[in-house]
């Protein structure tokens, strides 16, 4: 990785057990030598991997060019319609690979779009989530309450809660329909057809909104970084905010973090985990964020998140 960010500057990689994803920033003045450098980037990467008998699959290759919301230009290759990765580099094989820009593209089970609103993804969950709840009403009659409770957490919830710290800041439309997603399967955990009192079921049941848990996923993410157990690459995006002589009480709390407000926060932005983050944490009480053991933090976060939203305290 840090031999390819050398050669080919700006190219930066993140490898992952059978995944690789390489991504540059680039403006649509320098898109020319970009191609250029991804083209050589490819070959060299081609070239390793034919060397230690692996190939690269251009089939299984997905581009996807990242713009600012209001951004309506087109992407730089919409002319040609494709990009051409050429393999004359490699010795192995001369034919080049076309790999057509997309839409959307799925990156570790997330599916990403091209304005980073995450609408596809969203529809993805709540598509996988509904053909399994239709599945389990068909056998619902047979089983128990507690058994659905469980089916739902391994099924839906699962789904529902996964990478969904990525969701912050999502349109409030999309958080309903995922709130919807859950509310249905707590009407099938009751066995209930009305849409009415389903708040009720929930608290009964002790399941966090939505909203609740993206905001819960958040908090321990940055719980691992300010104690040092989550990875480097979070950890870097988080400053303790350090102790000032002469300042209100508050700012000499330790456990508060510094808020980045260098950057300008367009919409993408503002849910970046960078700045998401430290808000969350620094709204959580005092005796919260001091918790160093993991697990209790989880526990009584859950306990703080369940009476800020519904209103009540757990018993």
């Amino acid at each position: 990785s840090s031999g390819i960010n050398a050669e080919y500057g700006g190219v930066e990689m993140h490898l992952y057990a059978d995944d690789t994803q390489v991504y540059i920033s680039f403006t649509d003045k320098e898109w020319t030598a970009t191609e250029e450098k991804l083209r050589k980037c490819f070959a060299h990467i081609e070239s390793w991997m034919a060397a230690s008998f692996l190939k690269l699959n251009p089939s299984k290759t997905e581009l996807l060019f990242i713009r600012h919301r209001s951004d309506l230009t087109p992407n730089p290759v919409s002319a040609t319609g494709s990009v051409k990765f050429s393999n004359s580099i490699n010795a192995v094989t001369a034919n080049a690979a076309e790999i057509t820009p997309k839409d959307a593209a799925k990156n570790l089970g997330v599916v990403f779009d091209e304005k980073l609103t995450l609408k596809p993804n969203v529809s993805k969950i709540i598509q996988d989530c509904n053909f399994k709840l239709v599945n389990l009403r068909r056998i619902g009659n047979k089983l128990s309450v507690a058994q659905k409770i469980q089916l739902v957490n391994t099924l839906i919830h699962s789904r529902i809660d996964y990478c969904n710290a990525l969701l912050a800041g999502i349109d409030k439309e999309d958080v309903n329909r995922l709130q919807k997603v859950q509310n249905s399967a707590v009407r099938f955990i009751f066995n209930r057809r009305e849409r009415r009192g389903v708040t009720e079921l929930r608290k009964k049941l002790h399941f966090l909104p939505v909203k609740a848990r993206i905001k819960f996923k958040i908090c321990v993410l940055v719980h691992k970084c300010v104690y040092e157990t989550g990875p480097s690459y979070l950890r870097e995006l988080i400053q303790k905010r350090e102790p000032k002589p002469q300042t209100p009480r508050q700012n000499k709390d330790t456990t508060m973090l510094e808020l980045d407000r260098k950057i300008k926060l367009t919409n993408a932005r503002r849910s970046a985990f960078q700045v998401v983050g430290p808000q969350y944490w620094n709204k959580l009480p005092r005796k919260l964020r001091e918790m160093d053991s993991e697990d209790v933090f989880k526990a009584q976060l859950k306990t703080h998140l369940f009476r800020e939203f519904y209103g009540v305290s757990t018993t």
